[in-house]
């Protein structure tokens, strides 16, 4: 009894150190590790490279994972690179086990462990640099991890003596397989089931075949990890956490079938015979090699049969947010930059049906907006009230998604992008409501068979569609924000002389007094809107060169 308390006290040392040296590690990556890991996926073969050095570096596919996911979510990789990142993160994984197999068993713990873990623990004391601080946690976790390795192994070793192996050797392998999947999943570690396992070996619990066979079954069993985290996700996590798992089953079939061939090729072919724990190391790369030698030419296609499920049964109202774990602030950041990027379009398309506009007229057109507007003489029918709530739920959406951003403990760039961020969502539905709310008018005034009133609302409509275009200038960066300010001010300039003109010359034009005050108040509410729109507008813009800054910003505490 006290050697099974012993051996659980130990596997969690072994899980503690593991569990620190992962969230150090990611905090030493910095951004520079997650750019190169979302731009490296340009081909199959440098993603699933990509996949195994992280994980390698990592020493984690769950924390590699999770950066794919929120990659893919936010768009910024394919689903084909996700799932080769994914194939890689596999062979990366079973470096955790050479390092087991070297240094936990051919080398005495205690001469690096315990320097590491004080030696850490005084940096970690004394130190208030950032940078020295990850490296010092990294040290601390790897001593951690190999004395929890340690405590394990003495502790197998003590009640190894009682058990009679032969007892064993009528079980069929497929029983140590599932155990290997039992086991995983429940400590949710394939580095600590595969210390356990290396440990049994090394004590003679097991035979090779048997090791192998858990080793086996511990691939299988480290999806549960993604399968649980997929579950009530959105569809992109559910399609790689299925991509894992079929990489898995099928890596696992295949190295099962040739078990005896590939044992007897390491233990006798290449002579492992009297080093079973480098052999099982050994064995451990090759099945998942195999995996990959087999899996990563059908890629696409995978990613193409994988894209046919998961698909939401309920509308969404956002189109990007919903796909982004918002604790990850970088990419929420992008996925939330992108959905006010979408709902500030929404919002301009919606104006322009407001007035009788088709939005593809001016938005993929060359005309002016005078020939616009005289080419566009009848009504749209849409329901409005229903396209407005639906803007307003993204809206509402959004906000929620800022404050959950603005909890994390964020950069001066961050937060400074953050904040842009809340002025451009509320601007661009402020717009949209403005306009709304004068749509009675519009509906009058469209109506109107009288010549001198279409005239006046052509006017209107004109100086909405001008502004709306000059919003849209500031994603063109050949054009200076002085130029787009300049255009700005010849548009109140059109639209102080449309109400000099409306309101000197209706007596003479012989407008009715309610239409005057009718089109006054429209234009007032048309000029409101050009501003919000011209608000939203160039603060998104802004928001680009923050994602700039925010970068060099993090290079520079790198650096540091």
């Amino acid at each position: 009894m006290y050697d099974i308390v012993v051996a659980l006290s130990g596997l969690g040392m072994f899980l503690f150190g593991m569990g620190y040296m992962e969230l150090a590690l990611k905090e030493f990556a910095g951004i520079k590790f997650k750019r190169w890991l979302k731009q490296s996926t340009q081909t199959n073969i440098k993603a699933i490279f990509t996949g195994g050095v992280a994980t390698a570096l990592l020493q984690s596919s769950s924390v590699v994972t999770l950066m794919t996911l929120s990659f893919v979510s936010a768009s910024l990789i394919s689903l084909e690179g996700a799932i080769g990142i994914i194939f890689g993160a596999n062979m990366g994984t079973t470096a955790t086990a050479w390092l087991v197999a070297i240094l936990g068993f051919k080398v005495k713990i205690e001469l690096f462990a315990l320097p590491m873990i004080g030696l850490g623990g005084i940096v970690l004391m004394f130190s208030q640099n950032k940078k020295l601080t990850a490296i010092a946690k990294i040290f601390v976790g790897f001593g951690l991890l190999f004395m929890g390795l340690d405590i394990l192994k003495t502790a197998i070793e003590g009640f190894a003596v009682g058990i009679d192996l032969a007892s064993y050797k009528s079980f069929p392998l497929i029983a140590f397989l599932v155990l290997g999947v039992v086991i995983t999943a429940l400590i949710q570690s394939s580095s600590a089931a595969t210390a356990i396992i290396l440990s049994a070996l090394s004590t003679n619990i097991l035979t090779f075949d048997m090791a192998a066979a858990m080793a086996i079954g511990t691939n299988i069993g480290t999806t549960a990890t993604a399968i649980l985290g997929a579950i009530g996700g959105v569809s992109y996590k559910k399609r790689v956490a299925a991509a894992h798992l079929l990489f898995n089953i099928i890596t696992a079939i295949v190295a099962f079938i040739f078990l005896s061939q590939l044992s007897y090729f390491l233990l006798e072919s290449l002579g492992f015979k009297n080093d079973l724990v480098m052999a099982l190391a050994l064995f451990h790369t090759v099945f998942n090699l195999l995996g990959v030698i087999i899996l990563s030419p059908f890629i696409a296609q995978i990613a193409k049969f994988l894209n046919k499920f998961f698909h939401r049964k309920h509308e969404v109202a956002t189109k990007y947010i919903h796909m982004v774990d918002p604790t990850m602030a970088d990419s929420a950041l992008i996925a939330v930059r992108d959905e006010i990027a979408n709902l500030f379009n929404n919002s301009i398309k919606f104006a322009f049906l407001l007035i009788n506009i088709k939005p593809p007229d001016v938005l993929n057109s060359e005309k002016t907006a005078y020939q616009i507007v005289n080419d566009e003489s009848h009504e749209y029918e849409f329901d409005y009230d229903k396209r407005y709530e639906r803007l307003k739920r993204v809206e509402f959406e959004t906000i929620k998604y800022l404050n959950k951003i603005s909890e994390l403990p964020l950069t001066e760039a961050h937060t400074q992008a953050l904040d842009t961020l809340y002025i451009s969502v509320r601007e661009s539905v402020y717009g949209a409501r403005i306009l709304k709310d004068i749509k009675h008018n519009i509906d009058q005034f469209s109506q109107s068979d009288d010549p001198k009133t279409q005239y006046y609302f052509n006017l209107i409509r004109e100086n909405l569609i001008k502004a709306i275009q000059n919003a849209l200038l500031f994603e063109n960066k050949e054009i200076s924000n002085e130029i787009i300010m300049k255009n700005h001010e010849e548009i109140l300039k059109e639209n102080k002389s449309f109400v000099n003109k409306l309101t000197r010359n209706f007596e003479k034009e012989g407008l009715d007094e309610k239409i005057v005050v009718a089109f006054l108040n429209s234009n007032r509410s048309a000029l409101l809107a050009i501003n919000s729109f011209i608000d939203a507008a160039k603060v998104l813009s802004i928001v680009f060169e923050i994602d700039n800054k925010i970068e060099e910003e993090q290079e520079e505490k790198e650096v540091i």
